[in-house]
């Protein structure tokens, strides 16, 4: 299809539904989705990311972008090579996929209009990367449960979550007997008609109100849902990025068995607690400081007596042993 020709089955796309509002792609020649001055580094973040964790060509893997709006992350991925499943729940929105699809030859794309709530192995089937960018907080209690146990149940090797977390711990939801803290957001009024919610690109297809849940809640829920270790990607840098929004990597590994510390193996994995007040390390403690240049102008003969001496007088602070808090068994007697 020539330039002219695209220009114009892309003329009668947004006079039917609306403008690109977010995903500027190259199309050919002067031809883009949006304008060819709109810039933005996310998507080269992004597929940086899944490229480094894969650490194998994108064209070997299967991916699935949930709620891709204009498709900008699957259609890329595609044209890597990868087999891509692109869903999405706005006619408007997968219209212009589609368009792109077409424009592009893209083969290996897969374009799905679809809520995400119907997330299942079983329709979908499973995938080697899953991309949840920007629709985690769009949804409310207990969609947002299931939908994240979905995500563990699709995905063989890792997710990546890009979403707003809750920055307060308003009020907590039960879910698979354990509490999740988290706030409520407004989408849309409850008597909205579904043509003006389906017409809001940024908000949900239907619900009124999103739960955010808190960062270490969402942490939690991974764990539960499966997932194995999870990372915060700070580089490549996002600087526009807002302080309430986390990009994270969700890992699907195997729990693994300790042979040195087998006692280990007994306990349950830690869950972060939601009121949590982290500790600095004592070395930045001024006592402490002080204590090390003692420690190197005093005598070993009168090093003891002189911390015992200092601590008593609160000019020494005790340094913490984490790594030695849970009581060591009773030592047993010695035979004669």
């Amino acid at each position: 299809m020539d330039t002219d020709a695209l220009r114009r089955e892309m003329r009668e796309i947004t006079e039917r539904y609306g403008d690109w509002t977010d995903h500027n792609i190259h199309i050919c020649d002067d031809l883009y989705t949006i304008s060819p001055d709109v810039v933005s580094t996310r998507l080269r973040r992004l597929v940086q990311i899944v490229s480094d964790i894969a650490q194998e060509p994108l064209a070997n893997l299967r991916v699935l972008d949930l709620a891709c709006l204009e498709g900008l992350y699957a259609i890329e991925m595609a044209r890597q090579g990868a087999q891509a499943v692109a869903i999405e729940g706005r006619e408007s929105s997968i219209e212009k996929a589609r368009f792109v699809q077409r424009a592009l030859g893209l083969d290996r794309l897969t374009l799905c209009q679809d809520d995400v709530r119907n997330l299942c192995a079983e329709k979908y089937g499973e995938f080697d990367v899953v991309l949840c960018l920007g629709i985690l907080y769009h949804l409310d209690t207990p969609d947002v449960f299931r939908f994240v146990e979905n995500i563990g149940r699709v995905t063989t090797r890792f997710a990546v979550i890009d979403t707003y977390v809750s920055a307060a711990s308003k009020e907590a939801r039960e879910w698979g007997g354990r509490s999740y803290w988290g706030r409520d957001i407004f989408e849309h009024f409850p008597n909205d008609p579904t043509d003006e919610r389906m017409k809001r690109v940024w908000a949900s297809l239907d619900n009124p109100k999103s739960f955010w849940l808190t960062q270490r809640s969402l942490y939690n829920l991974l764990l539960a849902c499966g997932f194995t270790t999870v990372y915060e990607c700070q580089v490549p840098a996002d600087v526009h990025r807002p302080a309430d929004r986390v990009t994270l990597v969700a890992i699907k590994g195997r729990p693994q068995t300790l042979l040195s510390t087998p006692k280990v193996n007994t306990l349950p994995v830690a869950c972060w607690p939601e009121v949590w007040k982290p500790r600095v390390s004592p070395d930045q403690d001024p006592r402490v400081q002080i204590s090390k240049r003692l420690s190197h102008m005093v005598p070993s003969v009168v090093k003891q007596p002189a911390k015992a001496l200092l601590r008593s007088l609160g000019l020494m602070a005790k340094e913490p042993q984490p790594w030695r808090a849970e009581p060591r068994p009773p030592r047993a007697p010695l035979k004669d």
